[in-house]
């Protein structure tokens, strides 16, 4: 009898433990089919890291759009203050270069911004003239 007992909670166990796996893994894959479907990437914009960390002098900044919009692109100080407003326009599809010259900043964190009617993107930048 105690070596019945034994094998039924064994069975038991592994049953319940197929059923949580079973679970998880048709959780994940819903998941990934909902984020798939519901995603218009093309409503956003792409921003692109700065390459040259710290920056010194001009500083090149490249994002990418899908639809023709307006783009507000501004640089904040690791505060949140806006220190400069690169640009604020109507952008056509495609990559797009903005310049800016970093001289007169003082050295330390900054945070380049972009912002569009439905998303604002924030990266680090470290500055040192």
């Amino acid at each position: 009898m105690n070596r019945f007992f034994n094998e039924a909670l064994w069975i038991d166990f592994l049953s319940i433990t197929l059923v949580i796996l079973l679970t998880i893994i048709l959780y994940r894959l819903l998941l990934r089919f909902l984020s798939r479907k519901h995603v218009n990437t093309e409503q956003y914009c792409t921003l692109f890291d700065v390459e040259d960390q710290p920056v010194k002098g001009e500083i090149p900044f490249y994002f990418s759009t899908k639809i023709p919009r307006n783009v507000e692109f501004v640089l904040e100080s690791a505060e949140g203050r806006c220190v400069a407003h690169i640009a604020n326009q109507a952008f056509e599809t495609g990559g797009h270069l903005l310049k800016f010259d970093s001289t007169a900043l003082n050295d330390g964190t900054y945070f380049y911004v972009l912002k569009t009617e439905n998303q604002e993107i924030r990266k680090k930048l470290v500055v040192k003239n």
